[in-house]
C-alpha cells in the first residue's frame, strides 16, 4: 500500500515536470521565432529618408509626390531651410518688400500703383530668384518667401484683369490702359516652351511629362520638339483640350507600324530569316540584313507610318488653328556651324507636320 502511494506520488512528479518543461519549451520556441522575426524585420527594413525616396520614385500622382516630398523635407530639416527667408543667393530684402507693397496696394485699391508695381517687377529673374541653387536644396520646392511672392504677383495680375475700367481719363484705368499693361507685362515676361528633345525610345518618357504636366493645369502651349521629341510634340501640338487626356492615357495611340514586317520582302540573301517567322530573331536578323545590305540597322519608312497614322495631313497652321497650341519642331542643318531650323505655323505655315518629324531623327 505504501509502495502504491510513493509510486503515485513520483508519477505525478514526473507529469508536472513533464508538463513545465513543455511549456518552457513551447514558450522558448515562440519567444524564438519573434526574436528571428524582428531580427529579420530589424536587417531587411528600409530606413525612412529610403522608403520615403521610393515613395517618391513611385508616386502615381503629383498629390502623392507632394506628400512625400513634404515629409521627407521634415525628416531632412530642410522644411527650415525653406521657411527662413534669407539666403546669399537672392535678394530676399527686396522680395520681401515688393510682397509686402503689393499686398497693400491691393488692400488700399491702389490701381496704378498696383499698375506700376507690376509693370516694374514682372521679369522671370527679379532679385536672382530663378538660381539653381534656390531649387535643389529641398524636395517639396524653393524658399516659401518665393512662393509666396509669385502667389501674390498672379493674385495681383487676376485683379486687375478683373478690374472694370472707365471711360474718362480722370482715374487713369481706361480700357487702353488695361490693353497696354497686359500687353506689355506679356512682352516683358516672355512665354514658356515645353522642350522635348531626343532619346530613341526613351522619348516615349515625355508623354509622362506631358501628362502631369496637363493634370495639373501647367502644360505650356507653345510645345518644342527634336528628334523623338518631335514626335510627342505633334501628337500633343494636334489634340485639343477635350482630346488630350484620352491620348496621353494610351487610347489614341497607333502604333500598329511597329508591329508590321516593317514593310518588306525578304531577299535571297535573307534566307535565313525566312525561318523565323514571328520573334525577336527575325527582327535582329532582318536588321543585321539590312546594315549589311543598306548602311543602317533600323527603317525609316517604319517611323514614318507611325507619324503619318497618328498625326495625319495637318499642316503647321491647320494644326495651330485646331488646337491653338504653337508646334516647334527644330531641324539640324548639315555641317558643325549651321543654325538648326526652327518650323511652326509662323516660319513654315503650309508644311506637312508629318512629312518633318523622319527628317528630325
Amino acid at each position: 500500500m505504501a509502495l502504491t502511494s510513493i509510486w503515485g506520488m513520483f508519477a505525478d512528479v514526473a507529469g508536472y515536470w513533464q508538463s513545465v518543461s513543455s511549456y518552457l519549451t513551447h514558450t522558448y520556441e515562440r519567444n524564438l521565432t519573434a526574436f528571428h522575426q524582428k531580427a529579420y524585420g530589424w536587417f531587411t527594413r528600409k530606413n525612412p529618408q529610403r522608403a520615403l525616396l521610393d515613395a517618391l520614385a513611385e508616386a502615381q500622382s503629383y498629390e502623392e509626390w507632394e506628400e512625400a516630398a513634404f515629409q521627407l523635407d521634415e525628416l531632412l530639416h530642410t522644411d527650415l531651410w525653406r521657411q527662413n527667408p534669407s539666403s546669399k543667393y537672392y535678394d530676399y530684402k527686396l522680395m520681401n518688400e515688393r510682397r509686402r507693397a503689393i499686398i497693400d496696394a491691393r488692400e488700399e485699391e491702389d490701381i496704378l500703383g498696383l499698375v506700376n508695381l507690376l509693370r516694374s517687377g514682372l521679369v522671370r529673374n527679379l532679385g536672382n530668384i530663378t538660381t539653381p541653387r534656390l531649387y535643389n536644396r529641398a524636395y517639396a520646392g524653393t524658399k516659401v518667401l518665393i512662393e509666396e511672392y509669385v502667389t501674390q504677383v498672379a493674385l495681383a495680375i487676376e485683379y486687375v484683369a478683373a478690374l472694370p475700367t472707365s471711360q474718362g481719363y480722370e482715374t487713369g484705368w481706361t480700357s487702353q490702359a488695361k490693353l497696354d499693361l497686359l500687353h506689355d507685362t506679356r512682352q516683358a515676361f516672355g512665354r514658356s516652351t515645353l522642350v522635348l528633345q531626343g532619346g530613341a525610345i526613351f522619348g516615349l518618357c515625355h508623354l509622362g511629362v506631358v501628362k502631369a504636366l496637363h493634370l495639373r493645369g501647367l502644360l505650356p502651349r507653345i510645345i518644342t520638339g527634336t528628334a523623338t521629341g518631335a514626335l510627342i510634340a505633334a501628337l500633343v501640338g494636334i489634340h485639343t483640350e477635350d482630346e488630350l487626356l484620352d491620348f496621353l492615357n494610351g487610347d489614341g495611340i497607333d502604333l500598329t507600324a511597329f508591329g508590321e514586317n516593317d514593310g518588306e520582302k525578304l531577299t535571297e540573301h535573307e534566307g535565313l530569316i525566312s525561318q523565323y517567322q514571328n520573334g525577336r530573331v527575325q527582327t535582329l536578323l532582318r536588321r543585321i540584313a539590312r546594315f549589311i545590305r543598306d548602311g543602317y540597322f533600323l527603317d525609316v519608312t517604319v517611323l514614318e507610318e507611325c507619324v503619318r497614322a497618328n498625326v495625319g495631313d495637318l499642316t503647321f497652321e491647320e494644326a495651330y488653328a485646331r488646337t491653338k497650341r504653337v508646334l516647334n519642331i527644330t531641324v539640324a542643318t548639315t555641317g558643325r556651324g549651321g543654325v538648326p531650323n526652327l518650323l511652326n505655323y509662323l516660319t513654315a505655315p503650309n508644311v506637312v507636320s508629318n512629312e518633318v518629324h523622319p527628317v528630325t531623327m
